[in-house]
């Protein structure tokens, strides 16, 4: 009896706090520089329709699978360089989010990209706030709690979600300004120099 009246307090208490939420399938997006003269795109995971039957499948039929049911394509951005009406590609490279990252921005002079959060799963894991240099590759990347200015538990949730981005943009190509606003809709910025790697 006490431990379902645990249980009970338990969801009651936290039925308030707590929202459901529904993500859509990932989908390839696109993210453009302030001045416009340089353009991401970012695709998202891949996963193959027949790619759990091909895992689950026992030795010997695995082979009545095809390469394509098997191939899993990672998460990858292009970086392309816009130039009068053609697109010059800059690098191609693997992201480190599992499926897709939830925002990018793009630094005018095209030498940093910054991503934010995880698709469908903001506000956990080491990749909350990614950094990669001029040719694509990972510079820096933060949990939430490393950076925060909010005490984690005072941010908006959901079942998926700790809900703590209201923005975030290039002030020079060097320094990045992060807006942070939590379950009483209050808002704080912090900046962050990418050259130097610090908070203030």
């Amino acid at each position: 009896m006490k431990v379902r009246f645990v249980l009970l307090f338990i969801l009651v208490f936290f039925a308030g706090t707590i929202h459901s939420d529904v993500w859509d399938p990932p989908s390839i997006k696109s993210y453009k520089s302030e001045n416009g003269q340089f353009l991401l795109k970012v695709y998202p995971t891949e996963i193959p329709e027949n790619y759990s039957k091909w895992l689950s499948a026992k030795p010997k039929k695995k082979s009545k699978f095809s390469a394509e049911d098997t191939a899993i394509v990672h998460c990858h951005a292009i970086l392309y360089e816009i130039y009068n009406s053609d697109t010059i590609k800059i690098w191609d490279k693997k992201l480190i989010n599992r499926f897709a990252p939830n925002f990018v921005i793009v630094a005018n002079d095209g030498k940093s990209i910054v991503t934010f959060d995880n698709w469908s799963s903001l506000g956990y894991g080491v990749d909350v706030m990614v950094t990669y240099d001029e040719s694509g590759n990972m510079v820096k990347r933060y949990n939430l709690e490393e950076f925060s200015p909010f005490p984690i538990n005072n941010y908006s949730l959901s079942i998926t979600s700790i809900w703590w981005l209201c923005g975030a943009k290039y002030i020079s190509n060097d320094e990045i300004e992060i807006c942070f606003s939590d379950d009483k809709d209050n808002t704080e910025t912090r900046i962050y120099n990418l050259s130097t790697k610090e908070f203030r």
